[in-house]
């Protein structure tokens, strides 16, 4: 994408998501709207990162797999890839819900589901999440784009992808 996009403030407010970061971030800046990089780097990353961090317990390693590919996969791209990777990441989170909510349904392994319904839930609110940017940046994938380049789209999500298929854990 050429424009980053950008949010209202009140908008965004308005979402519930970093709402005390975001009301001292208007008072100091005074500032109407944000872009979708910086409120990347300054509120969904830290955000994610502290999310991640809490899942310290015995038993919590599998909450936090999706939210530190997030954060890696955030916090690494370039300003002209964020969008792209937000799409990315939700797409994941989406396969990641699909994928253990069938497992949970198919599994006879108490152990097994308790691993696929953590997972599950995590992307399930990570997926809420990247909803709500997409939602308030209005972003949306570009379906037939004509000078898209496919190799650097492609690259990103396979690239995410890849690093999400390699953190997963072996079946129990």
């Amino acid at each position: 994408m050429s424009e980053t996009p950008s949010a209202p403030v009140k908008d965004l407010l308005s979402t519930g998501y970093f709402y005390e970061e975001l009301k001292n971030y208007s008072k100091s800046s005074e500032a109407k709207e944000i872009d979708l990089v910086s409120f990347s780097r300054n509120f969904a990353v830290p955000y994610l990162a502290r999310k991640s961090a809490s899942y310290t317990g015995p038993g919590q390693a599998n909450r936090a797999l999706i939210l530190n590919l997030a954060v890696t996969s955030l916090s690494n791209a370039n300003d002209s890839e964020v969008t792209e990777t937000i799409l990315a990441l939700k797409k994941v989170a989406d396969s990641e819900v699909q994928v253990n909510e069938k497992e949970i349904c198919t599994t006879d392994q108490p152990a097994r589901a308790q691993f696929c319904r953590q997972r599950s839930e995590s992307a399930q609110w990570l997926r809420k999440l990247l909803t709500s940017i997409t939602k308030m940046f209005k972003i949306a994938p570009i379906l037939g784009k004509e000078d898209k380049t496919d190799e650097t789209d492609d690259s990103i999500e396979n690239s995410i992808k890849s690093c999400w298929e390699l953190s997963i854990p072996p079946v129990i």
